[in-house]
């Protein structure tokens, strides 16, 4: 995470929610109270919280995968996945967690999740609010495009990997495909290909039915210009600007499944906030995080953006 601090504790209580056991989050150039928040979750045993910051140029997140393996936290046949501040995992199975997902599957020892881009909503303001709440327009789940539409993150059992990626496992340990035990999101076997590559689904290999991961890439307009400000993990120096923006801005259809967890995730949140220190910075950074947003408006490029972000709301 970089400057995710408003959106942390969504996050953290939607993990609970879904029964996540362990939680590692590594950060890098937080200015806007994230490491602050995140190290009073981890003196809570909320979590655990790295310091991922480096002076060398390299990608922030594949800093991170490596630490995360030489932590030897996850033991050979426990679960690993690799997820974003952006991304909430929803599960369509039994009570809804990741034990009924993989109940749901009693075979898989890898699963592939497909990405279920959500747009703004026409959203323009920033607000303290779980995003699930806020934007619940999204992509239909037949729209193979753009390339990121069918993006996938994969959990996997950490025996049968060396290597972490962004959106799957590499390095296997075994020979072949089928020794992966390799599902998708409907509890089809993925086609032998991914073995070796691919980072989305296709149409042989598309599935919705059992999980799908919510993807928040955009939220607000306002939240948006922070966004670009920030850059991208996995991508030094890119640019975010309109191209992206359109491209992730899928608002074709409603989509509210992820609300069966709802009330569980709310008493998670709450319990989170019953602290008063938590509590305090996490408004610390929502303060932060409205700051930089009036900062942001007053700069001339980034008021062009704005303006066509907002042409039409």
């Amino acid at each position: 995470m970089k400057n995710e601090g408003p959106f942390v504790l969504e996050w953290v209580a939607h993990n609970q929610a879904i029964g996540v056991d362990q939680m590692v989050v590594m950060t890098n150039d937080c200015s806007d109270g994230t490491d602050d928040l995140l190290q009073r979750l981890d003196a809570r045993g909320v979590l655990i919280h790295v310091d991922n910051n480096s002076h060398r140029p390299t990608s922030p997140q594949k800093r991170a995968y490596k630490k995360f393996l030489r932590m030897e936290v996850a033991r050979p046949q426990d679960w690993v996945l690799v997820i974003d501040a952006d991304e909430l995992i929803n599960v369509k199975t039994g009570d809804n967690t990741l034990r009924a997902l993989t109940s749901a599957i009693p075979d898989a020892r890898t699963i592939s999740m497909t990405w279920r881009l959500f747009g703004n909503a026409g959203v323009v303001e920033y607000h303290d609010q779980f995003l699930s709440e806020q934007f619940r327009m999204a992509a239909p789940e037949r729209k193979p495009r753009p390339p990121q539409a069918w993006g996938f993150k994969t959990m996997f059992q950490r025996e049968l990997w060396d290597a972490l990626g962004v959106h799957r496992p590499k390095q296997p340990t075994v020979e072949t495909m089928a020794e992966c035990h390799w599902y998708n999101g409907s509890g089809q076997l993925m086609p032998d290909r991914y073995f070796t590559q691919s980072w989305r689904s296709a149409r042989d290999s598309i599935g919705y039915d059992l999980v799908q991961i919510n993807h928040y890439a955009l939220k607000s307009c306002e939240s948006y210009l922070v966004k670009k400000m920030r850059g991208r993990a996995h991508h030094l120096g890119a640019d975010l600007g309109m191209e992206y923006w359109n491209n992730m801005n899928q608002n074709a259809v409603a989509e509210h499944s992820i609300d069966v967890i709802a009330d569980r995730k709310q008493a998670r949140y709450d319990a989170l906030m019953s602290d008063p220190e938590t509590a305090a910075l996490h408004q610390a950074c929502c303060d932060e995080h409205r700051k930089k947003i009036v900062e942001l408006r007053s700069v001339p490029e980034t008021e062009a953006l704005w303006a066509e972000m907002t042409a039409g709301v």
